[in-house]
């Protein structure tokens, strides 16, 4: 899957960025279960279009619809900068399979790493 173009992108109340994503494909369950190995995964299949929800904590949160080419991916503020790729690299490494599941992995350790990096100074003070 690859993002097509970015529909629209709203600035909430809580400074988190919210976009609405197009793709090129719809989505599957095959994401979803790509989607476990980084965060949880809440599924709906009861409804007439099964709803999901994804959560990676502090990165970004995914909800949409299987069957739906259409994505809404929302970014924490305080972490936008750092996170702001994190939604196409798992439609990257999806393509990728197994081996790519160890790559985002790695790559999600290293952007933890700078977000204690930044958080770091302010545990210090709280001391």
């Amino acid at each position: 899957m690859r993002i097509v173009r970015s529909v629209q992108s709203k600035l909430c109340v809580d400074g988190s960025m919210l976009k609405e994503y197009l793709l090129d494909e719809p989505l599957t369950e095959e994401f979803l279960t790509f989607l476990e190995h980084f965060g949880s995964v809440r599924y709906l299949r009861q409804m007439k279009m099964p709803f999901f929800s994804f959560e990676k904590e502090d990165f970004i949160s995914v909800k949409g619809f299987i069957g739906d080419p259409c994505v809404e991916v929302r970014y924490r503020k305080e972490f936008q900068d750092l996170t702001a790729d994190y939604f196409h690299l798992l439609l990257y490494y999806f393509r990728e399979g197994v081996g790519g599941i160890e790559k985002l992995h790695g790559i999600g350790m290293a952007i933890r790493r700078k977000m204690d990096v930044r958080q770091s100074p302010d545990r210090e003070q709280d001391e």
